[in-house]
């Protein structure tokens, strides 16, 4: 799955990370173990690429609501030649986000303050995507809402889940006709232990997203899509 270089990187990404964790409540993994299943194995399950490839030079790759960078760093991490781009809400996550890509040398690293139903209007980021990645975020009929702005009609949305979804992909039907997403196929993996399996759910943009969506701030959350 992953190579000893990229090994040894992921053990610093670890270590940088335990470090600014002290500083900040950015993740409820404040151990070496945890962090490495709970953040960043976990995040490492896209390297299947059976259903949505990340290895093409100049991708763009968005990751919303980013919190402590995960999926983020290990993403651009495994993928130097990948655009990976950060966005976040909470200021002080974002800079310790921007300290921790600084500490590793990631280059490929952006990163945005905002909310994602105003960040989702600017053109500047508009189906600008050709990924979006969504980890702990909401259900999927929000999730949807949130990230179907930024990704490019035939680009994907990506969704950490747990295995527990039937209810959340009935109450999201009426959100993928409403923004153009179709099931792409879901991958399910193990972590291990009492870590359990998970999956990712894969959502393809079929065409480019009516102007009315993301709705205002707030709202998505407050009367989803159903």
């Amino acid at each position: 799955m992953i190579n000893e270089e990229q090994h040894c990187r992921l053990e610093e990404l670890s270590r940088v990370f335990l470090k600014e964790n002290g500083k900040l409540n950015l993740s409820a993994f404040r151990t070496k173990e945890s962090c490495w299943m709970g953040n960043i194995m976990d995040s490492l399950a896209i390297l299947d690429q059976r259903i949505c490839p990340l290895n093409i030079e100049g991708m763009q790759v968005l990751d919303i609501g980013t919190g402590g960078g995960f999926p983020l760093l290990p993403i651009a991490m495994c993928f130097p030649e990948v655009k990976c781009t950060g966005l976040d809400s909470t200021e002080k996550k974002i800079r310790a986000v921007e300290n921790m890509a600084k500490e590793l040398s990631l280059n490929n690293v952006n990163l945005i303050c905002g909310r994602t139903e105003e960040v989702g209007n600017d053109p500047r980021f508009r189906e600008q995507y050709d990924v979006v990645t969504a980890r702990a975020l909401a259900p999927l009929n929000v999730l949807l809402e949130f990230a179907s702005p930024f990704v490019k009609p035939g680009g994907y949305i990506v969704a950490w889940k747990s295995m527990n979804t039937e209810e959340e992909m009935k109450e999201s039907l009426l959100a993928r006709a409403e923004l153009s997403c179709e099931l792409a196929g879901n991958f399910e993996y193990d972590l291990g232990e009492s870590w359990g399996k998970r999956q990712l759910i894969f959502f393809k943009k079929r065409s480019k997203l009516n102007s009315k969506y993301p709705r205002a701030t707030g709202i998505p959350k407050k009367s989803p899509l159903l």
